[in-house]
């Protein structure tokens, strides 16, 4: 076994002889395309990165998706077989009396985070292609895939909130614009 303290890697670091290179972490492509299980229909939890999830509703019992639930889902949809967790790429909420989807995670670090409390789920990032430059969103989508060995997904959306378009100081362009500027 080679001793990888004494070795600097294409990555920049370092590492103990006991720790795997992220490189040499081996996912099947029919690993990928199975998304961690045989069955052909894929069951996933969508929006748990948001407070209210999908409900719009001041019940005091809603989902506040704060970071100690959304750990404690996660391990339960894991041990349970679920296979995927999907992120909201939200930037803002809606305001008002129940301000839906006012606090949310940024998708990416929050699969990060997931993925490293679960086993086999996969767990995706939500990212809008004209918010994000895309050297940066190459990295952190590899960098995600390596602490969650080959576990993470990508959902890659237009986006269609003007509002948090301009939070960005972005234009939202018309519908076929995006989609085109995302295929390239």
């Amino acid at each position: 076994m080679r001793n990888y303290a004494r070795t600097r890697y294409y990555d920049g670091w370092t590492r103990p002889a006991n720790e795997r290179d992220p490189l040499e972490i081996k996912i099947r492509t029919s690993q990928r395309i199975e998304m961690g299980s045989t069955n052909r229909l894929k069951l996933g939890l969508f929006g748990a990165n948001c407070s209210s999830g999908r409900a719009v509703t001041i019940v005091p019992e809603r989902w506040y998706g704060s970071w100690p639930d959304c750990v404690k889902l996660a391990e339960m949809a894991d041990r349970a077989g679920i296979e995927f967790m999907l992120p909201i790429g939200r930037w803002k909420g809606y305001g008002g009396e129940t301000d839906y989807q006012g606090a949310t995670w940024e998708t990416v670090a929050w699969a990060c985070g997931l993925l490293a409390k679960t086993k086999r789920l996969i767990v995706f990032g939500t990212v809008h292609a004209p918010l994000i430059a895309p050297l940066i969103a190459a990295k952190e989508f590899v960098t995600a895939d390596y602490i969650g060995e080959g576990r993470f997904g990508l959902n890659l959306v237009c986006g269609w909130n003007e509002d948090e378009f301009e939070m960005f100081g972005a234009t939202l362009r018309d519908h076929e614009a995006r989609y085109e500027y995302a295929q390239e």
